[in-house]
């Protein structure tokens, strides 16, 4: 069984199509979304409406598909996110709104639990050294919690956390082995990326097999500036992409 894991989309969609023409040949069982189908990028309808159309068993939502919904204040939104989130919300539609709205902030699948941010704050908490994932392995009972948020494709153990030996980063094609211990895994972002690498970050989730094996694909990350040059967003956004920050 193979599960694609693709999170912080953020209206990307030549990240997302680039992601899913990689494993078209792939016997993909399922796709999962981690949340942030929008925000920040050129391209949020688009991107809803593939979502959507695939039709993953679990999806659910981010801070960004929520801001774009009315769902959070935008107070502590930097200036770029707030005027983004705001040229996002212009642009769905009923249809889109409606399907953003329908997605939970949890959802426990198996063995496997499912947020954007953790699993104590899931929307928006970002889990990214050793001692926020320590606390927040108490507030789940699963084997594995999958998160996003973070834009950095990372695992680590509770048995780490608890030692204080901070999340690993992993290299491209890397297979670890989930069946030993609990354990954070974040797939990283397709449309994104924050870790100096600008290619879309996603991982395969084999349950059977026990494994994780991360990814990164290259996409034409030049077509999205344009976009986003077209679209009157900021010049911040369309540097980042380039950079992968």
């Amino acid at each position: 069984m193979k599960i694609l894991l693709i999170s912080d989309v953020h209206a990307n969609l030549v990240a997302l199509e680039s992601v899913l023409r990689e494993f078209r040949e792939t016997q993909l069982d399922d796709i999962w979304s981690l949340g942030d189908i929008v925000g920040y990028g050129p391209r949020p309808c688009e991107c809803v409406e593939l979502v959507r159309d695939i039709a993953p068993n679990v999806s659910v939502i981010g801070n960004h598909d929520w801001a774009a919904i009315g769902r959070l204040d935008l107070g502590d939104f930097n200036p770029v996110a707030k005027y983004a989130s705001y040229w996002t919300t212009m642009k769905l539609t009923a249809d889109h709104i409606n399907y953003l709205e329908s997605l939970p902030n949890r959802m426990i699948e198996d063995d496997w639990t499912v947020v954007h941010g953790s699993p104590q704050h899931p929307v928006w908490e970002y889990v990214y050294n050793a001692r926020i994932a320590a606390i927040n392995f108490g507030f789940f009972d699963t084997r594995i919690c999958f998160i996003g948020h973070t834009h950095i494709q990372l695992y680590i153990t509770e048995d780490a956390a608890a030692h204080n030996v901070q999340p690993v980063q992993p290299q491209d094609g890397e297979v670890i082995d989930v069946s030993q211990e609990r354990v954070m895994i974040n797939p990283g972002s397709v449309g994104q990326p924050r870790d100096g690498d600008p290619r879309a970050g996603c991982a395969i989730f084999d349950p059977d097999e026990m494994t994780v094996t991360f990814r990164r694909i290259p996409y034409d990350v030049e077509q999205t500036q344009q976009q986003l040059r077209n679209e009157g967003l900021p010049d911040s956004l369309v540097m980042r992409l380039a950079l992968g920050v």
